[in-house]
């Protein structure tokens, strides 16, 4: 295995230069990578050429070729067509090339792409490493990583991962960084929408929203979310698509699987889930997360 001062050498292959992934792939090419692109998007490939990346014929030459490839992509239907397809990154690996897959997605996807690695008996390393943060953070390389594999992997890998965030928690085995982050996105969204119902509430009795938040952040209803998007995103009427919440709405979707799989009790993710349904069918899917609060308080008005 290299030496953990090889992996600043690395050639990196970056699949998925969507919102969040060009961010962090242009924050590898500022760290010194040699970052490798394969892209249907031109204006992508081109901001990547630009910082000093490199284009590749395509994701089959990256598995070959490159020492790592790491993948975000929108869920995990493309995970596993991307890694276990007839013509996936899997079939065309060489013996030591490192995945390392950044998608919220289930933590049973990211199982079965270790299974199949394991079946094959090749010594291919896989991390398991969502995140979160937003594009606000992907831009500014302070996400936060939850990884899930070995832990020598980890170390090997962290000056990588680190180049594209701030916090690196070690969650244990491959899958457990994902089912962490997809908790995570339960409890965000959960938060967001019962705050989002109480802030309606207190807009129809006249309240001074700002008091509101001054005693409920110094009292037991406080929370992450009445701290930061009560203000952020509530009060100012800004919903400009940061996290967009038909995201959100597939990370839900994501919880309410793994809880029927696993014969879970979970009726508030079920209503939870509903919620956002309803918003994304109503034409709020591409708009920030947060404005389920316009959707509440549109719904209060037309009653």
């Amino acid at each position: 295995m290299k030496q953990k001062e090889d992996y600043m050498k690395l050639k990196i292959g970056f699949i998925g230069l969507g919102h969040m992934g060009l961010p962090m792939a242009l924050n590898l090419c500022k760290a010194g990578y040699p970052v490798y692109v394969h892209s249907a998007s031109r204006q992508s490939s081109s901001c990547i050429l630009e910082a000093g990346g490199n284009e590749i014929a395509s994701f089959a030459e990256m598995a070959r070729t490159l020492d790592v490839v790491i993948t975000i992509v929108p869920a995990d239907r493309e995970i596993m067509d991307l890694y276990l397809g007839e013509d996936g990154i899997l079939e065309h690996a060489h013996e030591g090339l490192i995945c390392i897959d950044m998608t919220s997605a289930m933590g049973e996807t990211k199982r079965k792409v270790l299974q199949h690695i394991s079946r094959s008996g090749r010594q291919i390393g896989f991390a398991d490493a969502p995140v979160s943060g937003g594009v606000t953070g992907a831009q500014n390389g302070t996400l936060t990583i939850m990884a899930g594999c070995q832990s020598e992997l980890l170390e090997a890998i962290r000056p990588v991962l680190a180049a594209m965030g701030k916090k690196i928690v070690y969650c244990g085995d491959v899958g457990s960084g994902s089912d962490i982050k997809m908790i995570n996105q339960m409890l965000n969204a959960a938060n967001t929408a019962i705050a989002a119902e109480t802030v309606c509430l207190a807009k129809r009795l006249g309240l001074d929203l700002q008091t509101l938040c001054d005693v409920v952040n110094d009292s037991s209803g406080g929370s992450y979310i009445f701290k930061n998007n009560v203000p952020k995103y509530f009060l100012t009427g800004d919903h400009t698509p940061g996290f967009r919440l038909d995201l959100m709405k597939k990370d839900i979707g994501l919880y309410r699987e793994t809880a029927e799989r696993e014969q879970a009790f979970s009726p508030l993710s079920a209503m939870v889930y509903e919620l956002y349904k309803a918003v994304s069918n109503q034409g709020g899917g591409e708009r920030n997360y947060t404005y389920i609060v316009k959707w509440m308080e549109e719904n209060q008005r037309s009653e």
